[in-house]
């Protein structure tokens, strides 16, 4: 005898959380250089506007406040930066990292513009088939990001990044 159930699935990716040490600071590099779009200011004063009773967790290492943004015209995926006292992972640990996807014709444009802002940048790279290339560089605080593309046709270094040259200190430049 067999019983007919429907079996559950998950819909999309809702969100992934990263640690910053800044929510400012956060908020100027992935809304100010990236292009994302605030969705929402979790801050002190907005936490303590709406649970004054939980003061004490907003000084905390494990902290509350974060912001959270968007990318492109997707309205279900949000990144979700927490300020957290602790660094990101080491600087030449590959993984974890969040890439995010870009248009082909945008890759050498926020090359140019990582540059300009002092972030030191590794790519036009290629891991994958023809046609695929990526940029990595770190945040502000250590994060590993990728952006990647495809259909890319300018010229291509190939094999991994050397993430020992990506380190920086923000607005050192």
């Amino acid at each position: 005898m067999s019983v007919d159930t429907k079996r559950p699935s998950i819909q999309c990716m809702s969100h992934v959380t990263m640690c910053v040490r800044d929510l400012k600071v956060a908020e100027d590099f992935y809304i100010g250089v990236l292009g994302g779009k605030l969705q929402r200011r979790m801050d002190r004063a907005e936490f303590l506007r709406h649970r004054p009773e939980r003061a004490a967790e907003a000084d905390a290492p494990n902290s509350p406040l974060h912001i959270a943004v968007k990318f492109g015209d997707e309205d279900r995926f949000e990144l979700q930066l927490f300020l957290q006292p602790w660094d990101a992972q080491p600087v030449e640990q590959g993984h974890p990292h969040f890439a995010l996807h870009v248009r082909a014709e945008d890759l050498v444009a926020f090359k140019a513009e990582l540059e300009a802002r002092g972030v030191p940048v590794d790519g036009p790279r290629r891991l994958g088939p023809p046609g695929h290339a990526s940029l990595y560089f770190f945040d502000p605080f250590g994060n590993h990001l990728e952006l990647e593309a495809t259909g890319f046709e300018g010229p291509v270094a190939f094999g991994p990044p050397d993430h020992g040259a990506l380190p920086y200190r923000w607005g050192s430049r």
